[in-house]
């Protein structure tokens, strides 16, 4: 059972958001930490949370804190707030990235009797805010939750009955094998839009026109390059070695594409072989999907 007290989640930005209003959706009382007073009283105002402070110190009040802000800021937001945090409280997070993390919080935790997990949404937007938060937003995900620390302790166990209760499906896994995990499935895919978007810009200063031609294709990759630069920059750092490889690896297939154009040589073959590997896969994950439901 999750430790009395409140829920504090630190960062009300669009996943911050989307806990603190499933949370007030339970009927929990929610503390919404922040540095933008402004920004608070609004979030305050749009009923995600039950209270709103710049104030660390009220950490103390919370049993479980979420850090949802962006990757390079969670290690020294959670180092200043599990001072002010009662012994056995959990603190858990929502990075993308693992490994640094986990190693980092830890054993700070561990200092204080503060029970750390480590965990990771498979759910976002391209939006940004709390203004695009939702209380279903993880209803049908996956949730990974990083192994060791306190990921089989009671800590464990409360994190992911929280998120259990949000209608994710919970999956361990060591914080490596995660950053790995999510440098292709994730990190990759939000490289390539942004690249892809930065040469069809190029492009588009001649021929402006070419925007007659941007239909759903177009919109289907280029979507997610509308993301957060401050978020994305920070996670391409942090998680550099295992997107760099993954990186190589894509341009690998992407060269040897051009290399069979170039020749004049069909591409069907490739295609097909791709094309029923992928579908081998979305047949998997469509069965797996229903089953979530």
């Amino acid at each position: 059972m999750m430790k009395k007290g409140k829920i504090g989640v630190v960062g009300a930005g669009l996943i911050g958001g989307s806990i603190a209003a499933h949370a007030v959706k339970k009927k929990k009382e929610v503390i919404c930490f922040g540095r933008n007073p402004l920004r608070l009283k609004k979030a305050l105002r749009s009923g995600i949370c039950t209270e709103v402070t710049t104030d660390l110190a009220r950490a103390g009040e919370c049993g479980i804190i979420f850090l949802s802000t962006p990757v390079d800021t969670i290690i020294g937001l959670g180092k200043k707030i599990i001072p002010f945090m009662s012994k056995g409280a959990v603190l858990t997070d929502v990075g993308s990235v693992k490994a640094e993390i986990c190693a980092s919080l830890f054993p700070e935790a561990k200092k204080r009797d503060i029970l750390f997990c480590g965990a990771h949404p498979m759910a976002g937007s391209e939006k940004t805010g709390f203004e695009n938060a939702s209380a279903d937003l993880f209803r049908d995900t996956v949730v990974f939750v990083a192994k060791g620390g306190n990921s089989s302790s009671r800590g464990g166990k409360i994190v992911r009955e929280f998120w259990a209760g949000a209608g994710a499906e919970c999956v361990s896994i060591e914080p490596e094998k995660h950053d790995e995990f999510a440098s292709l499935t994730s990190h990759l895919p939000h490289l390539i839009a942004f690249s892809f978007a930065e040469s069809f810009c190029r492009f588009e200063k001649k021929h402006r026109s070419v925007r007659d031609a941007a239909a759903g294709s177009f919109e289907n990759i280029t979507r997610i390059a509308a993301s957060s630069p401050f978020l994305w920059s920070a996670v391409f750092a942090q998680n550099r070695k295992n997107i760099i490889r993954r990186a190589k690896d894509f341009r690998k297939s992407l060269d040897a594409m051009i290399l069979s154009l170039e020749k004049k040589e069909s591409t069907l073959n490739t295609l097909k072989r791709i094309n029923r590997s992928y579908e081998s896969y979305a047949d998997q994950a469509c069965k797996k999907n229903k089953r979530n439901r």
